[in-house]
């Protein structure tokens, strides 16, 4: 009944799929996609793509994760060891969960002590290139410890604490058949050559820790995490390859992130006899630390840049839910309504360095950072509504909502529109009778969902090489049509189809200004229209000892300007003749498709001696990744990347790819262990890249993964 098309993994679709992190589960759902970026990992959907940042909201059990310098938390970061499950909703999603629900959302149920006694470790240990060295520089160690106790009926407790280290996957140059490395450029002069014969490593994170604790008695909950991230930029503004990979020089090729927040939420009507509704308050406060070094040149210190600093979040809000408000009306079915109110600040403080060598000098000159070092603040409230209407009980159903936002900088009600002010969302759902093993054959949804997402300020101030940000740019928003038709069949076949066309207005996007000699960040005054279908059919076959899960999707995406200027209503996306014929989409795979495949031996119902016997899993996918269109000024000559005359931008394809991902485990009752390949032909290929000047990327070669975990006893 979700008024929104949703994708969902269980903790057990984790461990049988053997994803290492978020970005191995958004590869194969259908809508979403890796894009590239040299300062983190980025997440696209239905052929949105941005730079540096994110528009895709994260939350852990409902609480925001996301940041405010780009609006990221990295997908790599996030720990699966405590997921529950984890839910990724396509589509604009302010209504409910207010900015940055752009277009999507993901969230991430934790696991909980109140179930289940858990204590177990896990051990990972990988390579992306051939184990030839134990030296952590090279080769993934991950350990993961976690704890879960059953206290009462009510109440218990869990925590699970991670370290990790990553080498990457390693990228041999004189074996790709395009050569993307550029020279060092200073000034106009040659300072180095492309090093096309080296090595390049994508991926590598430095020592990070993830600790998550949970404990529930009755109404209360509470969540803490902390974590800690060093992502190694595999190469640096210039795009050559590292002169050197020494320790000592490695320094200031480094960003690292660091989170803590705690949230708590208490259900106020719980524990009293007189309420049949639900009144839960929500506390939080969220801590970031950001210290990012933007490396210009590939032999030295000369022209880094640094940015450095902390931000702060403190929200409280209140929210009311009932399913028996019209209980006594019986012209009406069944109804659910929530109302909420939500208030919170943002605080950041960032100090922007420059320097000549490893020695950085805070710069008091920058255009963009005009008082170095200066404190932001900004309040952000928010009301929201939504009722969940039964018209034809169990049938037809109605789902209606809004969120009216007040932002100190970006909704002041100086004036009242969509996308600033309110963010309305509406949903028709129709439900065929169940006539066959209480399965719903068909099912329909009719979705219109809207989204707005203020700048972050990384796009208001700038601070790294290629942008300089802006204080005029005003929130982009979204409006979003999709109609979605699914079904469980008989045989345990599951099916989904739809089709979405989004209109969003004031895009930010990077321009180059002649006037000023450098790129800027500005609201384009064209709006644009996304269009796709996606497509998905699942099957579980279940036989005496043995289990086969097998999936099959395809996604395509298009995008076409608006004609002129005009601010044009949301149906006018669906009149021709205010597009040209061609696509005009760029930086996002044009389509994808994905397959899946898994065997999983099974124990028998009531046999003692068959679950004594090991367990086996194997399985696994295929991606195909479309091609990708870029605009760029360089293009290819010979296999190697020339710069463009004039300095124009010419277009040119990433070819499509195939990535095969394969695994295998092995079942005791006290322990499992098992193997799994990523990228198992090793397949050199592109990812389209925003902040690029070539605008590609190489993607992540063969990564070869070693997993051990072993759970005590707990009585």
């Amino acid at each position: 009944l979700i008024p929104a098309s949703i994708t969902v993994y269980t903790k057990e679709d984790i461990e049988r799929l053997g994803a290492r992190n978020l970005l191995d589960l958004v590869r194969i759902t259908p809508g979403f996609a890796e894009l590239g970026d040299n300062n983190e990992r980025i997440i696209g959907t239905r052929g949105t793509s941005s730079t540096s940042l994110q528009d895709i909201l994260i939350l852990i059990n409902g609480h925001r994760i996301s940041d405010v310098f780009t609006n990221t938390n990295g997908p790599d970061w996030l720990s699966l060891d405590y997921v529950e499950q984890i839910e990724l909703m396509r589509g604009p999603g302010s209504a409910l969960y207010g900015e940055n629900a752009f277009s999507g959302v993901i969230n991430i149920v934790t696991k909980d002590g109140r179930f289940k006694n858990i204590n177990k470790v896990s051990v990972k240990t990988g390579t992306g290139n051939t184990f030839r060295n134990i030296d952590p520089k090279f080769n993934t160690y991950h350990l993961n410890y976690e704890y879960g106790r059953k206290l009462s009926n009510s109440e218990g407790v869990y925590l699970s604490g991670t370290y990790t280290q990553t080498g990457g996957a390693e990228i041999a140059h004189s074996s790709l058949k395009n050569a993307t490395v550029l020279p060092d450029i200073l000034q106009g002069d040659t300072v180095r050559g492309a090093a096309r014969n080296g090595n390049e490593y994508i991926n590598r994170y430095g020592p990070g820790y993830n600790i998550l604790l949970n404990y529930n008695r009755k109404s209360l909950r509470v969540t803490s995490n902390a974590q800690s991230n060093a992502f190694v930029y595999s190469r640096p503004s210039s795009l050559n390859l590292w002169q050197s990979d020494e320790p000592d020089v490695r320094r200031n090729r480094v960003r690292k992130d660091r989170r803590e927040f705690i949230h708590l939420e208490y259900g106020l009507f719980d524990n009293s006899d007189r309420f049949e509704h639900n009144l839960l308050l929500k506390l939080s406060g969220d801590h970031f630390h950001k210290d990012m070094f933007f490396p210009a040149l590939s032999n030295r210190d000369a022209g880094n840049q640094r940015i450095l600093g902390n931000e702060y979040r403190g929200t409280v809000s209140l929210e009311f839910s009932s399913d028996s408000l019209m209980k006594n009306v019986d012209v009406l079915g069944d109804q659910h309504f929530l109302l909420g109110v939500e208030s919170y600040f943002n605080n950041w403080h960032y100090n922007y360095f420059t320097g000549n060598d490893s020695t950085f000098i805070l710069t008091q000159t920058q255009d963009y950072f005009t008082d170095p070092g200066e404190a932001r603040f900004e309040y952000i409230s928010a009301a929201y509504m939504q009722t969940e209407q039964h018209l034809v009980q169990d049938i037809l159903i109605a789902t209606a909502g809004v969120r009216v936002n007040y932002h100190s900088k970006y909704s002041t009600f100086d004036e009242f529109e969509w996308g600033k002010q309110y963010s309305p969302r509406l949903a028709l759902i129709y439900l065929a009778p169940k006539k066959h093993r209480d399965v719903n054959i068909f099912k329909a949804k009719l979705l219109y969902n809207s989204a707005f997402f203020p700048p972050p300020f990384l796009y208001r101030r700038g601070g790294i090489f290629g942008f300089q940000g802006s204080d005029s740019l005003t929130v982009q928003k979204i409006e979003s049509g999709e109609l979605i038709f699914s079904g469980d069949l008989p045989n345990k076949f599951s099916y989904s189809a739809l089709v979405y066309a989004n209109k969003i207005d004031n895009i930010i996007q990077n321009v180059f200004v002649p006037s000023i000699g450098t790129n800027i960040y500005i609201n384009a005054p064209q709006a644009k229209r996304n269009t796709g279908i996606e497509l998905e059919v699942r099957h579980l076959l279940e036989m005496q000892k043995l289990e086969l899960r097998s999936f099959i999707n395809y996604s395509l995406a298009a995008e076409h300007d608006f004609n002129d200027s005009k601010n044009h209503p949301y149906f006018d996306i669906f009149n021709a003749k205010y597009f040209g014929s061609t696509s005009t989409l760029k930086n996002y795979p044009t389509s994808m498709a994905n397959l899946g495949l898994d065997f999983i031996t099974r124990t028998e119902p009531g046999n003692e001696s068959s679950r004594s016997k090991p367990r086996f899993s194997i399985g696994s996918n295929v991606q195909w990744i479309g091609e990708s269109y870029v605009y760029s000024l360089y293009g290819f000559d010979q296999d190697q990347l020339v710069l463009n005359a004039n300095g124009e931008q010419s277009r040119s394809t990433i070819s499509d790819a195939i990535v095969v991902d394969a695994r295998a485990r092995v079942y005791f009752r006290k322990f499992n262990f098992g193997i799994s390949v990523y990228n198992l032909t090793n397949e050199s290929y592109y990812l389209p890249s925003v902040i690029f000047r070539t605008r590609r990327q190489n993607a992540e070669g063969r990564m070869i993964m070693l997993n051990f975990a072993y759970l005590f006893n707990l009585n």
